[in-house]
């Protein structure tokens, strides 16, 4: 009975086990067509030159119920904005954003430094987090680490 000290009474207890369904956040689902037309939409603002837009566009309602596929196609489209935009224009465009789109620019930020193609333009999103951070502070940081919600 010198044991006693070792037991997991944690585990006994079945009120304080976490099923992995239950950490899943409550979005509603986005279909693919759904993010084909914001890709398109996208595009169409790079066409145009208009970036501000393009990013107030894309940090609006970012589609979080979406497959992984389609998702990684938004993020190259993403990526191709947050690489066009000069970098004397990023502090006016973080400013012109909510803290909601904040938080999903920098949700952006870091889930474009974890695929190949924002590593090799690292430079760039590394400057756009480094402004972000500036202005905001790092409340968008924390909140990113606490949303299970991803883009």
């Amino acid at each position: 009975m010198e044991d006693w000290r070792r037991i997991d009474i944690d585990a006994l207890d079945t009120e304080n086990q976490i099923l992995a369904e239950e950490l899943k956040p409550d979005v509603p689902p986005v279909s693919a067509e759904e993010v084909q037309s914001k890709i398109s939409t996208l595009r169409s603002y790079i066409s145009k030159g208009s970036y501000n837009d393009a990013i107030l566009f894309i940090t609006e309602d970012p589609p979080y119920g979406a497959d992984e596929s389609s998702k990684a196609q938004l993020l190259n489209s993403v990526l191709d904005v947050l690489s066009a935009v000069k970098q004397s224009d990023i502090p006016t465009i973080v400013e012109s954003l909510s803290i909601e789109q904040q938080n999903v620019l920098v949700k952006y930020l870091y889930k474009g430094m974890s695929v190949s193609k924002g590593q090799q333009q690292g430079g760039i999103l590394l400057s756009w987090y480094d402004k972000t951070v500036d202005i905001t502070g790092l409340g968008p940081v924390v909140r990113y680490l606490s949303d299970r919600r991803t883009v």
